[in-house]
């Protein structure tokens, strides 16, 4: 596969250049025999993820993504053409799930339904209005948000699979590379006093009401914004969580917190340099979850579909997952 450069240096779009030839069969056949129940064809984190994802991993086409992916050394890349189109939902989300353990591990960061595979689509009615809603139910325009940043571990990396493009021409999709987000925050000294007190300081952020265990619950994980993984630096992020979160928690809700929040939140809305483009119907979209903000411009067409998966690099039987939360 060749990389073809789009408006970023860390995010790239190609096409597909593989046959898929008996695979697509191959990896359908191979996750059956290990699930007897699809969740709703959403799937979920097998206890034997690791000898499945050994055996897809013997399978060609995954074997030429996961090297594509891992050598592309970008923090965000789009393969449109992938092949998918004419499946059923069923098998449809069977090769999506594979090709997400073939990556990483899936996981279910939903407590009620434990689904791995994400509808993003709008659901009418589906919430109180008084509820927490999260960007995936609802049309409209999604602020820059880095994904489980409500959750103790969140995931390395996820994937955006395009069922349904908005036919608005609304949309598309948006990335920024934390990089440089925090480049351009050293540009004045009030962004370099943001980002000192954001590293610095654990703030609470609240889970969405879809996520947690039940609409009563008000669930806070407390953590930085911005820290050092090795030499990398990474960044959890959802400006509205944080919102919430500080109503939950008043105490940590001061003058200096609220201005740094404030300041990153506009610098990331309004001046950092950004992937902006509609992604057609059949595209992959692989993000690296912690050094990436993902979001997407106003839409209007409530058929646009789109189906995430999240992946941790360790198996789930080593995560930390939602039943580390803190709830009141």
């Amino acid at each position: 596969m060749g990389i073809a450069l789009q408006q970023s240096p860390h995010v790239f779009v190609n096409r597909r250049n593989f046959d898929w030839g008996h695979d697509q069969a191959a990896i359908i056949a191979l996750v059956s025999r290990y699930f007897g129940d699809f969740n709703g064809n959403g799937f979920y984190p097998h206890p034997d993820e690791v000898a499945l994802r050994r055996a897809l991993l013997t399978i060609p086409s995954l074997q030429a993504l996961q090297r594509y992916i891992a050598g592309a050394e970008a923090r965000g890349l789009a393969i449109t053409g992938l092949g998918l189109a004419g499946l059923d939902e069923a098998p449809r989300n069977a090769v999506l799930y594979a090709i997400a353990l073939s990556l990483g591990y899936p996981t279910s960061t939903d407590q009620r339904t434990q689904r791995v595979a994400w509808d993003i689509r709008a659901r009418p009615g589906s919430a109180p209005k008084s509820s927490f809603v999260t960007f995936s139910e609802r049309v409209g325009s999604a602020d820059m948000h880095t994904d489980s940043s409500f959750y103790p571990m969140p995931e390395e990396q996820f994937l955006l699979y395009v069922v349904t493009a908005a036919r608005c021409g609304g949309g598309a999709s948006l990335l920024i590379a934390v990089d440089e987000l925090y480049a351009e925050l050293q540009r004045s000294e009030a962004g370099r006093e943001a980002c000192a007190l954001l590293f610095a300081t654990p703030l609470p952020f609240r889970v969405p009401s879809v996520y947690a265990a039940s609409d009563e619950q008000v669930e806070i994980e407390l953590a930085p914004v911005f820290e050092r993984q090795g030499g990398a630096l990474t960044m959890r992020w959802r400006y509205d969580a944080l919102l919430k979160g500080l109503a939950a928690r008043p105490a940590l809700d001061t003058p200096a917190v609220r201005a740094a929040l404030d300041l990153l939140h506009e610098v990331i809305e309004q001046r950092a340099p950004r992937f902006c483009q509609q992604l057609p119907d059949d595209t992959l979209l692989w993000a690296d979850n912690r050094r990436t903000l993902h979001g997407r411009a106003d839409y209007t067409d409530a058929a646009r579909h789109l189906i995430r998966i999240r992946m941790g690099d360790r198996p789930n039987a080593e995560r930390i997952g939602p039943s580390g939360i803190s709830a009141d």
